[in-house]
């Protein structure tokens, strides 16, 4: 008799077999039992996650002689001829290789007959996605209105390509991957009925080399048996798989961050002549660097790193060589790599100019690094008059290194050039620019820029608006921040004690929230409770010429405000002189938060 795979072998006969599909098994068995199974269904997943195999059990769970019933017996003539696959009644169609319209209108036309000795006609059509559009519209109207001894059951990994006219005429099943813990408990409940062995850390190879696909799982540890026969190591299982192993990473990562070059070009020549899959090493490099990353970055990855308990210590260490910022640029460069090492046809060459472009790349600096060399800078810029010579103090060994320039280019000096003295008030010394505060501060005659008022607490002075408008406002927005946000967008035209008129622009949103009935009847309670009189509320149409509103003011008074802060650092001697020396250009001025300094 000739060898059954284990991916045939062990494959799943009943909805209790199934693992890792939960959610998809209970919803069909309560189907089946409450008599509520649907016409036609579609099983969407990753491979080998167990779809075309709950669509062979649910075709038994119907067509049972003993049924419908959840838990077939397998013992009938029906169950036995759809296990064996020579049921005349359940179809299993290949959807690459029946893509024509002509397959569909044969399997139309068969569909109307009844089965021979079943219950229904049941068609599996694996990989549904590669029908032809035409092949689909000729499918519509038998699956919308299809006789009711037939089912369809559809299987794919790509159910975007699926027309929303079909998808709208299933129920849709997504299958999970499978997780690495069940398949490794799988895997272990089969190898003990195999009567081989595998050590853990063995399968926990074959486990996430499967990424969440059951059967290539069991396909992997096939091809590892046959390697290294009934008793095997983990060494084994990554020798017969043609893995790199673990400690290769750790050796590619360290010579990164060491800058040896010639060992990473030793490194890749190893793989090479080992015969080792270039992208598929990549790809493990790539995790490897993810874990690394993760260990920086959270104190506890714990799960989300599946590794044993040595690799995670190594890799605890190894991450702490620099900082995440590197490690990430690292990934950036790598996954580039990826992508374009799957379409070049010499996937060395692209490896090994990626390795020695991360040995020679220079390690990433966080934006408030920077800002502190320069503001190094700046203080020694500050100081150079005070010395009295040109030698004076320059700047520090990591800025002097940036700011060099080449022998043949005269060296820039870093000497503030004298300001022509002027008469008047002196030049206001510099302050750091404060955030703005959460409430506006009361404007005084002294201030020129007003800070931005918020919703809650605006601010009236100086704005031309009628007496008591900013504080109305504030008080809707305390209570009803919605209606706040209207009247922020509202022209105040009038405000006493007998009346309260406001302006909106026509078919605005904010005119169409003002005009429903409960708008309306809550700003006309907080009218009369702000007046402390029974006042009336009108909403009319905004005139070109009524004025600006709260929402307007702000937005101009914030402009200005930004407009005068950068004119002010444009200004600034040292950012002068840091633009002379850089030849840098200023991008955005931006305000710092004093509690973080």
């Amino acid at each position: 008799m000739s060898y059954l795979v284990l991916a045939r072998k062990w494959r799943p006969a009943s909805f209790d077999e199934v693992i890792g599909q939960q959610g998809v098994i209970q919803t069909l068995k309560n189907a089946i039992t409450m008599d509520r199974v649907a016409h036609a269904y579609l099983f969407c997943g990753a491979r080998g996650v167990g779809k075309t195999s709950v669509a062979r059990i649910l075709a038994k769970a119907l067509n049972c002689q003993q049924g419908p019933s959840p838990e077939p017996d397998h013992t009938c003539a029906s169950c036995l001829e759809i296990t064996s696959g020579h049921s005349q009644d359940v179809f299993e169609i290949d959807g690459a290789s029946n893509t024509g319209v002509d397959d569909v209108r044969s399997l139309r036309e068969n569909a109307r007959y009844l089965p021979a000795s079943s219950r229904y006609k049941i068609y599996i059509i694996d990989e549904v996605h590669m029908l032809s559009t035409s092949a689909f519209n000729a499918l519509l109207k038998t699956l919308e209105e299809p006789p009711e001894h037939v089912k369809f059951i559809f299987a794919t990994t790509e159910p975007h390509k699926i027309p929303l006219t079909v998808l709208s005429r299933c129920q849709r099943f997504d299958f999970k991957r499978i997780p690495t813990e069940a398949i490794l408990q799988q895997l272990s409940k089969i190898l003990t009925a195999e009567e081989a062995r595998i050590e853990e850390e063995g399968l926990r190879v074959i486990a996430r080399e499967a990424a969440g696909s059951m059967r290539d799982a069991l396909s992997l540890t096939d091809q590892v048996l046959a390697f290294s026969g009934d008793e095997i190591t983990a060494a084994q299982v990554v020798t017969a798989l043609g893995l790199a192993k673990s400690e290769m990473f750790a050796q590619v990562t360290l010579a990164i961050v060491e800058k040896r070059s010639d060992d990473l070009m030793h490194l890749v020549e190893q793989l090479f002549d080992g015969g080792h899959d270039l992208k598929r090493f990549l790809e493990g490099l790539l995790w490897h660097v993810r874990n690394l990353i993760l260990y920086c970055s959270l104190k506890d990855p714990g799960d989300l790193v599946d590794v044993s308990a040595e690799d995670r210590q190594a890799l605890r260490q190894q991450a702490t060589m620099v900082d995440a910022l590197r490690w990430h640029q690292v990934f950036d460069i790598l996954a580039r790599a990826l992508e374009e090492i799957a379409r070049n046809p010499h996937p060395r060459l692209v490896l090994e100019t990626a390795l020695l472009r991360l040995s020679a790349a220079e390690p990433l600096f966080e934006v408030g690094d920077l800002l502190g060399q320069v503001q190094d800078l700046a203080r020694q810029l500050e100081a150079a008059p005070r010395h009295g010579k040109p030698g004076g103090p320059g700047p520090s060994s990591a800025t002097s290194k940036r700011a060099e320039v080449p022998p043949s280019q005269p060296r820039p000096t870093f000497e503030i050039p004298k300001r022509p003295e002027k008469k008047g008030p002196p030049p206001p010394t510099q302050k750091p620019v404060e955030q703005p505060a959460l409430t506006p501060p009361k404007s005084t005659p002294a201030e020129s820029t007003p800070a931005e008022p918020t919703p809650a607490e605006p601010s009236s002075s100086g704005t031309g608006f009628p007496e008591g408008w900013a504080e109305l406002v504030a008080l809707v927005s305390k209570h009803r921040p919605s209606l706040g946000s209207v009247l922020n967008h509202a022209c105040p035209l009038e405000i006493s004690p007998e009346r309260v008129r406001i302006g909106l622009e026509s078919g605005s949103f904010y005119a169409d929230q003002m005009r429903t009935e409960r708008n309306h009847r809550e700003l006309r309670k907080f009218c009369q409770e702000f007046t402390g009189t029974e006042c009336k509320l009108q909403v009319e149409d905004q005139q070109d010429n009524a004025g600006a509103t709260l929402a307007q003011t702000w937005e101009r008074e914030k402009k200005e405000s930004a407009e005068k802060k950068r004119s002010q650092v444009l200004a600034h001697p040292m950012v002068q002189e840091a633009i002379r020396v850089f030849g840098a250009e200023i991008e955005q001025v931006r305000d710092l938060d004093r509690s973080k300094q």
